[in-house]
C-alpha cells in the first residue's frame, strides 16, 4: 500500500461516506503512513523463516484492510464484512504466534494437511488433470501427498474415543475461539461482530439467504451502510493491532504512533456513534 496507490473513487455513496465520517480521512491518512513505515522494508529472512511469515502474514493483513475499505465506501457492507472475518482471523493468528514463538512452524506445517484436504475434495468432482492444469506442477497429487505424509503425525485428531480411531485435525493449533481467548483483548470485542456475525455471512446459511429479503429498499441501504461502517472502523481498529505486532515483530519503536494513531480512528468512531443514535455503528 504505497502513498498514493488507494483511489477511493468519486461516487454519490464514497460522498455520502465522508458526509457520514468527515474525520475519518484524517485518521486514514495516519494509519496509511504508519502502516507504510511498518511494511516499506526489506523482507526478513531466511524466507520462509519465522520473522519472514510473521512479516508475510501482517502483509495479508494490510492488504485485506484496503479491500475491505474499498468495498465499505462504496456501500458493499456484506461484502466488506465477509473480508473482515479473514482479516480478524489473521490478525488473531499473528498476535497468538507473536507471543508464541515455537508455533510458527506448525503454522506453516499445516499448509501441507489443507492442500492434501483441498486435493482429496476437488478430486471427488474432477480428474488429477484438471487439478494440475489449475494449480500447476506443484500441486501435482504426488507432490502434494508427500508433503502431507511429511506432517501426518503433527496434525491427528481422535475422531472416535471409543475405538480410538484418529484423523487429520481441522486446524492449525487450537480453535479460533481459543485463540481469541489465549490474545485476549481488544480481539474478544472485536469476535462477535468481526468473525461471528461476517461467518453467517461467508458461508451458505439461511441467515445469508435471508438477511434482507422482507426488508424495503430505504432499510436495505440503511442496513448496508451501516454494515459498512462497522466494517470500516473494526478494520481499522483490527489494522492497529497488526501494526502492533509488526512493531513487536521487528522492534521499530513505534508504540506511540501507534497509539496516537489508534486515539484518532477511535474518536472519529465515537462521533460517528453519537451522531447516529441507535442506528450507529457499534459492537
Amino acid at each position: 500500500m504505497p502513498p498514493g496507490t488507494f483511489e477511493w473513487g468519486e461516487t454519490q455513496e464514497t460522498d455520502a461516506f465522508f458526509d457520514r465520517h468527515p474525520g475519518f480521512y484524517p485518521a486514514f491518512e495516519r494509519l496509511v503512513v504508519l502502516s507504510n513505515r511498518c511494511f516499506a522494508r526489506p523482507l526478513p529472512t531466511p524466507y520462509y523463516g519465522p520473522e519472514y511469515t510473521l512479516f508475510s502474514l501482517g502483509q495479508s493483513c494490510r492488504q485485506d484492510y484496503i479491500e475491505i475499505l474499498f468495498l465499505a465506501a462504496h456501500r458493499y457492507g456484506t461484502g466488506a464484512s465477509k473480508l473482515l472475518r479473514g482479516l480478524y482471523e489473521r490478525a488473531v493468528a499473528l498476535a497468538y504466534m507473536i507471543r508464541n514463538r515455537d508455533k510458527v512452524e506448525r503454522f506453516c506445517n499445516f499448509a501441507a494437511v489443507q492442500e492434501q484436504k483441498a486435493m482429496k475434495d476437488a478430486l471427488k468432482v474432477t480428474t488429477e488433470e484438471q487439478w494440475v492444469a489449475a494449480l500447476g506442477e506443484d500441486y501435482a497429487p504426488a507432490k502434494v501427498r508427500e508433503r502431507f505424509e511429511a506432517v501426518r503425525e503433527q496434525f491427528q485428531q481422535t475422531d472416535c474415543k471409543r475405538c480410538g480411531t484418529k484423523g487429520p485435525s481441522i486446524s492449525w493449533d487450537i480453535d479460533i475461539a481459543s485463540l481469541v481467548a489465549k490474545v485476549g483483548e481488544p480481539y474478544t470485542t472485536y469476535y462477535l461482530g468481526a468473525y461471528t456475525n461476517a461467518n453467517l455471512a461467508v458461508h451458505a446459511t439461511a441467515a445469508s439467504a435471508l438477511r434482507s429479503s422482507e426488508k424495503d429498499q430505504a432499510q436495505r441501504l440503511l442496513d448496508q451502510r451501516s454494515e459498512a461502517d462497522l466494517a470500516t472502523f473494526s478494520a481499522s481498529m483490527l489494522l492497529v493491532e497488526v501494526l502492533r505486532s509488526q512493531n513487536t515483530l521487528m522492534n521499530l519503536s513505534l508504540a506511540d504512533e501507534i497509539q496516537d494513531c489508534e486515539n484518532a480512528i477511535a474518536l472519529v468512531w465515537k462521533r460517528a456513534i453519537e451522531s447516529r443514535g441507535d442506528r450507529g455503528p457499534g459492537l
